[in-house]
């Protein structure tokens, strides 16, 4: 047999150790022999060896198992094949014992040398089977730590994704997408449960001035600290987001007209405190602000509604003489009624899919016909009586 398998022979006296070694030198095997389990250790380590067989004697069952956990787990990398050599007749009992430990193999003290010869050629394939199951076990390992670190990666890269996918490049702020989303989602809770909804619009006051003045990158820095006063205002409950160029658009979940007043105060005296500084003067920056609150403006019918008028309460502001703030209840009713003329015409794009926001929106203009002077509805636009 020319397998060339390392065999190292380990246990019982000097004479049992050179006839076990001789008779494995003759079944082709290159045959080590260690005096104790340290020197054992050694060539185990320094991968000297294919095989250990452990010649029984004076070392007990218990012995046996012991040495083949403690030389086996020196080479974690491959496997390491046990085989004992009884010293003495063997119970089946025992022979189980061993077997249903670390050791791979037993032969009691009557075997003849083809007998032993095809045991190390079962132990050889034992050998190469479960190191060809090591290698793929260790390849699969590996396989598994690139993907999940791979995984690891992509959910990062998601999560970056969806933040820009929602964030204002400049400002860090939301954008106008997610403000949309969540606006309606907020709207849908309020009108489900009666909570009241706040919306408010700023605008920086003379902003294109400033880019032709100082410059565009002033005024994005201008943009950025704007930004930063209104989330310092702000509740954490809050939703701040860059409505469009200029404009800011707050939502305020549970807040009515008192509390968003109160809110607004706030954002235009930081304004007024803040130093907009560019090269070391401070340049004066104000801004408007416009808002509504839900249910309070009977006219606001839907999330778009909200968004508008507190757009119209913001126009009313820079009519007015900007920095500072108008509130959609505050502008005269035949404004009111002039805008929601164009709210209710045929077809507007804003309740043309929700009549239950046209409905809102009819019974709203009664009520606002009335404070104007007139009780025309929404549909009796060109009815002379309700020109102002």
């Amino acid at each position: 047999m020319s397998n060339g398998i390392r065999v190292l022979v380990l246990g019982g006296d000097a004479a049992s150790q050179a006839e076990t070694a001789a008779r494995l030198e003759r079944a082709g095997a290159a045959v080590q022999t260690a005096s104790d389990c340290l020197a054992a250790m050694g060539i185990v380590k320094g991968d000297e060896v294919d095989l250990v067989v452990l010649r029984g004697g004076s070392e007990g069952r218990f012995d046996a198992v012991d040495t083949a956990r403690v030389l086996k787990s020196l080479r974690p990398d491959r496997y390491l094949p046990v085989m004992v050599l009884a010293g003495g007749p063997l119970g089946a009992e025992a022979r189980s014992g061993l077997l249903g430990s670390d050791v791979d193999e037993v032969l009691g003290p009557a075997f003849d040398d083809e007998t032993l010869a095809c045991r190390l050629h079962a132990m050889l394939r034992l050998k190469s089977a479960n190191d060809q199951l090591l290698q793929v076990r260790g390849e699969l390992e590996k396989t598994i730590a690139r993907e999940s670190e791979l995984l690891k990666q992509l959910r990062e890269d998601n999560r970056s994704l969806k933040v820009r996918c929602i964030t204002d490049g400049l400002t860090s702020l939301y954008n106008y997408r997610y403000l949309m989303e969540w606006l309606k989602t907020e709207f849908k809770i309020s009108r489900r449960y009666g909570h009241p909804l706040a919306m408010m619009i700023a605008d920086i006051d003379h902003f294109k001035r400033v880019n032709d003045e100082y410059g565009h990158p002033f005024g994005d820095q201008v943009l950025k600290e704007v930004a930063v006063i209104l989330k310092q205002c702000a509740r954490e409950s809050d939703l701040v987001a860059r409505y469009a160029g200029d404009e800011f658009a707050l939502v305020c979940p549970r807040s009515g007209r008192k509390e968003v007043k109160a809110l607004a105060k706030r954002i235009l005296t930081a304004c007024r405190k803040h130093k907009f500084e560019h090269k070391g003067k401070r340049v004066p920056i104000s801004i408007s602000i416009g808002t509504t609150t839900y249910p309070e403006d009977p006219e606001i019918a839907s999330p778009e509604l909200l968004i508008l008028l507190a757009d119209q309460a913001l126009y009313q502001r820079k009519r007015d003489g900007r920095n500072g703030v108008s509130h959609w209840d505050e502008l005269d009713p035949e404004t009111r009624l002039a805008i929601r003329r164009e709210l209710c015409g045929p077809g507007h794009p804003l309740l043309a899919e929700d009549p239950k926001s046209r409905i809102e929106l009819e019974a709203a203009a009664r009520l606002v016909g009335m404070a104007a002077g007139t009780t025309s509805p929404c549909s009796a636009a060109s009815d002379p009586r309700d020109e102002p």
